[in-house]
């Protein structure tokens, strides 16, 4: 036995009782390069008495190196342990004689073993190790992952099938100690890679590695943590230099990890993302560099939690000062600090590897950038920003989702494809990109995009078209295959239709072409992508979109939908097939001075924007004809003619109101709508087919039916064959209405939001701009500008303890945004 380079390596030779291996005995953090091992252990046998040892390593390059069997007629490869190969940087290594062949060559094998049982540890390397049915051989290594399994590297006696060590039971003794085998011993060639960062990264950066098959059917890829932990990767916050082994040790013949690709991703919240894809030579490792480039994002400055101090020891606290907590070792950075002393509430986003928070606890907490030194609460950290509903303007979250869908953005007729939608739910796109970044950050790995952990999600790479037909059946999430180029992707989206025939790729490998057949391998149906086969590179700094200068871009192939109407022009989305779309320009019509508050109030005001026939004229209650044919319950209404593009709510919804013929005369119905597309109305419908009990004449009881509901739904009782109004939504089961449906009961079948008749071609329909109630002290509608609209604005409120007279004035819209302001007269004559 002998060591090298200062004692951080510890050599074990063959005479050793078998040893010849390598392990570090260094420091936890130390480093040195392949250069040092390699000039070191050539050195260390350059001497009389290990002149007979077999040599250990070749230099093929400066950067690639080789171990194992070296020398001609040497028997036994040396071997390194994989725990020493986390403190190797500079270069590549890959095995000669590893992989065991019986009756042939010994080499080296790596049995299985449950951890829950295994009592054999790492300190007994070099002792004899011995099966339960004879089996024998020396311990080399002992790979404690921390999960269900740990692993023996082992260097058998002989090459002989008795000392296979391929049971799949029976106890594996050393050194006094136990491990129950439980899979038979695999073996192979290993071959680790080198990456090295470069780059301009911001501090505090901590760069990780994706590694394995991307596929909706083998789930094998995972971040890479160290083989000893499964918590945590073995190196520093900043650039990284790493040997990433390639091989897989629990396949019987150790195969070669997905090609060799290495994801390398650098997520650091409240910054500007990146992330590089590394092919790996599969048979040397190669010496692999990793462009990597990171700053300061100016739209994501909000953290997502949030301590308490009690009392406060030094009084020097900053935002972007790093804290410590001095229990919980958790780092963050302060992005909001709130509160005097002694009681400041910071702000905070993590740092570090493992993302660790603050404890419950009362703990002290330290500034690392500074003299502040403070006492936190006893509570557990709280939920701020991207991370609290209640921190959206909307108090809830924007979601993301996976699959096939299109729209018309910029309103040209003609719908866009899109395969990732990300609903802002009436949430501003400040917030919803702020959203967007903690949902894909280091550490999101509760939470998946389209079935990937959102921290290692990158997006969309190539968009696949057709003009032919599909043979059999392709489908979403299907990994699919081309023959003779041999590219691989996963499938985001999958369109085919009269109008569109795509495939939108993510976790591409290789190059499609527009000749040669892809296979769903999932699905078996097939088609060719005559018509383009694009590749394009995924949105780096934020994988779904990017926000500068007020405008959200939309990664290709994501569609936004739910924005807010002051948002309409803040946008630019790229469908699969290419370009760029907009909204056309929207003006805003906005009434103020308003009572507004909440859902369950029932005295605030109600408003009313309609569109005039002229200037000066009559509301125009015959905007559209109704195509007829609708049924009692359905939940869309279609016009007779194309939906003008200056209606509101094209995707975020509004209100109309249908007429029972003829205009004028006729009963007028309130529905609200969700979307509109072409000349067709949807609803935002709630169905209710056996209302709870609590349900009576003016209350529906149904749990969790009313998330979405709002006052001034129009409700249908099926069942009464009766129509009323929502006033207040008492909560997300319960919700009251006016006036009351006589003999409503639990049980009944109940819609809100529906067709209320059987429509003809007689009935008419038209659209208000604004119709409803306020939830502030504001209302307001984007219109989509084409031509001068003369509308009447009404405000009326006669339920509030202060009751005003009736608010009317007309005016024009004539391309600019408009305000209103509500003079409110109070009315004392109503009792």
């Amino acid at each position: 036995m002998a060591t090298i380079l200062g004692g951080d390596i510890t050599v074990v030779y063959f005479n050793d009782n078998r040893g010849k291996f390598l392990y570090w005995s260094g420091s936890s953090s130390g480093t040195r390069t392949m250069n040092e091992v390699y000039s070191a252990m050539a050195t260390l046998l350059d001497e009389s008495t290990t002149i007979d040892d077999g040599s250990c390593m070749s230099a093929e390059t400066p950067t690639e190196y080789t171990i194992g069997k070296i020398d001609a007629g040497d028997n036994d490869p040396w071997y390194i342990t994989f725990d020493c190969m986390e403190h190797i940087t500079g270069g590549a290594l890959q095995t000669s004689g590893w992989e065991r062949s019986t009756g042939t060559n010994t080499g080296i094998v790596i049995a299985p073993v449950t951890a829950s049982s295994n009592n054999i540890v790492d300190t007994d390397r070099g002792k004899d190790i011995v099966h339960a049915d004879g089996d024998s051989g020396t311990l080399l290594e002992v790979i404690d992952t921390g999960g269900a399994t740990d692993y023996i590297v082992i260097r058998p006696d002989s090459n002989e099938a008795a000392n296979d060590f391929d049971s799949t039971s029976g106890n594996l003794t050393c050194n006094g100690h136990t491990a129950p085998q439980n899979a038979e011993a695999t073996t192979g060639e290993m071959v680790w890679a080198n990456l090295y960062s470069i780059g301009t990264i911001a501090g505090d950066t901590h760069i990780y590695l994706y590694q394995g098959i991307i596929s909706d059917s083998t789930p094998s890829r995972a971040r890479v943590y160290s083989w000893n932990d499964n918590t945590q990767d073995w190196w520093g916050d900043g650039h990284i230099d790493v040997c990433v082994a390639l091989k897989d040790i629990t396949d019987s013949t150790w195969s070669v990890i997905d090609d060799g690709y290495i994801t390398a991703l650098a997520r650091k919240y409240g910054h500007e993302y990146d992330n590089f894809e590394v092919a790996c030579s599969t048979t040397s490792g190669g010496r692999n560099p990793i462009p990597l480039a990171t700053a300061t994002d100016l739209n994501n400055t909000t953290g997502y939690k949030s301590i308490t101090t009690t009392s406060v020891a030094t009084d020097d606290f900053s935002v972007g000062d790093e804290i410590q907590g001095g229990t919980s070792g958790a780092r963050a950075i302060i992005t909001k600090i709130e509160g005097s002393d002694p009681t400041y509430t910071f702000h905070y986003y993590l740092i570090d590897d493992p993302l660790t928070d603050f404890q419950t606890a009362a703990e002290t907490i330290t500034n690392n950038d500074g003299t502040g030194s403070a006492t936190k609460d006893g509570n557990a950290p709280a939920d701020q920003g991207p991370a609290l509903a209640t921190w959206f303007t909307n108090n809830t979250f924007p979601t993301i989702s996976v699959g096939n869908t299109t729209a018309d953005i910029d309103d040209d007729g003609n719908d866009e494809y899109y395969g990732i939608t990300v609903n802002c739910n009436s949430n501003p796109l400040t917030e919803v990109y702020e959203w967007l970044k903690y949902a894909t950050r280091r550490g999101e790995t509760t939470n998946d995009i389209d079935g990937l952990n959102a921290e290692q999600y990158i997006g969309a790479e190539v968009a696949l078209s057709w003009t032919g037909t599909v043979t059999g059946t392709i489908a979403e999430g299907g990994d699919v295959t081309q023959a003779t180029s041999g590219a691989t992707g996963v499938i985001i989206s999958y369109h085919n239709d009269s109008n569109g025939k795509k495939l939108l790729l993510r976790n591409v490998r290789g190059t499609f072409d527009t000749t040669h057949t892809i296979t769903d391998n999932d699905n078996s149906g097939t088609v060719t992508p005559n018509d383009f086969a694009t590749a394009f590179s995924p949105t780096k700094k934020s994988p779904l979109g990017t926000f500068a200068g007020g405008t959200f871009f939309g990664a290709r192939g994501v569609l936004l939908t739910n924005y807010i109407s002051a948002d309409e022009n803040s946008f630019i989305l790229t469908p699969i097939e290419g370009g760029t779309k907009e909204r056309p320009t929207a003006i805003t019509l906005e009434i103020t001075n308003l009572v507004g508050t909440d859902e369950t109030t029932s005295t605030d005001d109600i408003v009313g924007v309609f569109r005039l026939t002229t200037s000066g004229g009559d509301i125009n209650k015959a905007e559209y004809d109704c195509s007829g044919g609708e049924s009692i319950g359905d939940t869309t209404i279609a016009v007779s003619s194309s939906i003008a593009q200056d209606v509101p709510g094209k995707t975020s919804g509004g209100v109309l109101m249908l007429v029972d013929d003829p205009a004028g005369t006729g009963t007028e119905y309130r529905l609200r709508y969700s979307s509109w597309s072409s000349s067709t109305f949807t609803l935002a419908n709630i169905d209710i087919t056996s209302a709870d009990a609590g349900t009576n004449t003016t209350t529906i009881v149904e749990s969790g039916a009313f998330t979405n509901a709002k006052r001034g739904d129009l409700v249908y009782n099926h069942d009464r064959s009766a129509v009323s109004y929502v006033t207040t939504v008492d909560s997300a089961n319960q919700v009251t209405i006016s006036p009351a449906i006589s003999g409503q009961t639990t049980g009944d079948h109940i819609e809100l939001n529906c067709v209320p008749i059987v429509t003809t071609s007689s009935d008419d329909l038209y659209v208000p701009l604004i119709h409803g109630y306020p939830t502030t002290s504001s209302m307001s509608s984007s219109i989509v500008y084409s031509s001068t609209i003369y509308f009447r604005a009404k405000v009326r409120n006669t339920r509030a303890t202060t009751k005003i007279k009736p608010f009317s004035t007309d005016d024009s819209l004539t391309g600019s945004d408009k305000s209103i302001a509500v003079v409110r007269t109070e009315d004392k004559q109503v009792t």
